[in-house]
């Protein structure tokens, strides 16, 4: 409940009383209303529907919306993945935000120009 409190019956015959009842019930909700909208944070929310609210790191590092996540690093590195028009991809970049792999919705992996590859096989016996 966000307000808890109940407003005083009104004397209809005390109209100068009356006012300052509803004055002092409405202040009154004004405060409880303030204070939980200056305490509300990620500690008390529990839910966002990423369709109607964007999530947004402080220093623009990771950005989730809709069918969408997006990491980005200090240097351009980037990796994007999720649903774009109803299509799903993955993207990861390296260094300077040049594109370095590509996986689309029908599987097809398409490794660019930028990534290196290293194989790591493991031991042989």
């Amino acid at each position: 409940m966000i307000f808890g409190s109940v407003m005083r019956r009104l004397d209809v015959s005390d109209v100068a009383g009356s006012l300052r009842v509803m004055e002092n019930h409405i202040r009154s909700l004004q405060e409880q209303l303030e204070y939980t909208l200056y305490n509300l944070d990620s500690t008390n929310v529990t839910e966002l529907d990423t369709n109607i609210t964007d999530i947004v790191s402080s220093d623009g590092g990771i950005h989730i919306s809709g069918e969408g996540l997006s990491l980005y690093g200090r240097q351009g590195e980037k990796i994007v993945m999720g649903g774009r028009d109803g299509v799903f991809q993955l993207q990861i970049a390296g260094r300077g935000g040049q594109p370095a792999i590509y996986l689309d919705s029908s599987g097809t992996v398409v490794v660019g120009s930028q990534a290196r590859i290293q194989l790591d096989c493991g031991t042989w016996d």
